[in-house]
């Protein structure tokens, strides 16, 4: 196990009507005038927003709305909702809805603060120093943004997404009432659930020995992901299911099943590439990529693989057979995110062949095994089906 410095400030209210807490974690905070964050969209049909500003009237709270959040947030936005910020003189911000939202209030509140170019920060990977209380009313189970310290934007003009990670970026509270997922689209479920699967295994799958604890936490979140998934999918308002997987969330991607060791994250780093180009849903892409990144790197650690099968897909173990053993649970892998609905191969994804040079790159990415551009074009051709 390597050493490591856990940071986990945020304060979680969680349950049915969690979001009555509003008025009072403002007021611990003593906020008195806030930007809201979110999108249009089914995430809003349960009256959140509308329940959020009676809360703020009622505590005699200033609000300023900014309603223009995209999926893949947008670094021009960010930057809009900065100059508001400065401007108005806010002195929190609060995101209702998933990552997208999340990430544009954690970006408009480490600018707000900022006094040189903000955008440097990204493009010269510096961490802020300072930033706005963050707070977050989750309406969609995915990113986890609501309990990390990552932030990621798209620069539309390169069709690039860039992330940072600052301590600053972790809320300081975070409001989740399981509730408020039961409008959501079964694809965007879909997506989520793909999501917060695969924080989990980018941090799982690592060079680093000696973290029993952290596997089997992270084990623990990729089974009760394979168990309530499908559940929320036939049922929406499934109360346990929603929760469950809610949290699971929360759990895949504030550091907890990473501590200790070198994560690798190759899967999400080539994902970033496609959704900045092509803007599909971050999930989408990652159920392409994933089965296609194991297939290419698991002879590299077969014994890893071979556990990873055994433990989170319940695959028999052959001894005389661990290459079986360990290809089983790739398949099944693959097998889940396409009974979800994702899709798994390029095609089904929408990728372009005539894309393959930019989507490549010649940079390098991963840990667990690091990859050059040869790496990723033969990453490519796997997910072809």
């Amino acid at each position: 196990m390597d050493n490591f410095t856990f940071y986990g400030p945020t304060k979680f209210c969680f349950g049915k009507n969690s979001e009555r807490e509003l008025g009072t974690l403002l007021n611990w905070i003593q906020s008195r005038k806030v930007m809201i964050f979110h999108m249009s969209g089914p995430e809003l049909r349960s009256g959140i927003l509308e329940r959020v500003k009676e809360t703020l009237d009622r505590e005699g709270i200033d609000y300023i709305e900014m309603g223009g959040v995209k999926a893949n947030p947008r670094l021009d936005y960010a930057l809009e909702c900065i100059e508001t910020a400065k401007r108005e003189k806010v002195d929190s911000v609060l995101a209702i809805g998933g990552g997208s939202c999340i990430d544009t209030a954690k970006a408009t509140a480490a600018g707000a603060l900022c006094e040189d170019d903000f955008w440097s920060h990204f493009k010269q990977n510096i961490p802020f120093t300072k930033a706005l209380p963050i707070g977050a009313i989750v309406t969609i189970a995915a990113s986890g943004s609501e309990g990390s310290e990552a932030c990621l934007l798209k620069d539309e003009e390169r069709n690039i997404k860039v992330g940072l990670h600052s301590e600053v970026f972790r809320p300081t509270y975070a409001i989740e009432n399981p509730e408020l997922t039961y409008s959501l689209p079964s694809y965007q479920t879909a997506c989520g659930i793909t999501d917060i699967m695969m924080h989990v295994i980018e941090r799982y799958f690592t060079n680093t020995r000696g973290t029993e604890l952290t596997d089997q936490l992270s084990e623990g979140v990729l089974r009760t992901m394979i168990k309530y998934g499908p559940i929320a999918l036939r049922e929406p308002d499934h109360y346990e299911a929603r929760a469950e997987i809610m949290w699971a969330g929360v759990i895949a991607h504030n550091d907890i099943c990473g501590v200790g060791r070198e994560i690798d994250l190759a899967s999400h780093m080539i994902q970033d590439v496609i959704g900045g180009l092509y803007d599909s849903a971050h999930g989408a892409g990652l159920a392409t990529v994933c089965p296609a990144w194991m297939k290419y790197v698991y002879t590299h650690d077969i014994p890893r693989f071979v556990r990873y099968a055994t433990e989170v897909w319940n695959v028999s173990n052959d001894p005389f057979d661990q290459e079986a053993v360990a290809l089983e649970g790739i398949k099944r892998t693959k097998e889940f995110f396409q009974s979800l609905g994702m899709p798994v191969t390029l095609e089904e994804l929408g990728v372009n062949e005539k894309d393959m040079d930019f989507l490549c790159g010649g940079r390098l990415v991963g840990h667990f095994v690091e990859l050059e551009e040869k790496d990723i074009r033969n990453i490519y051709e796997l997910a072809k089906g």
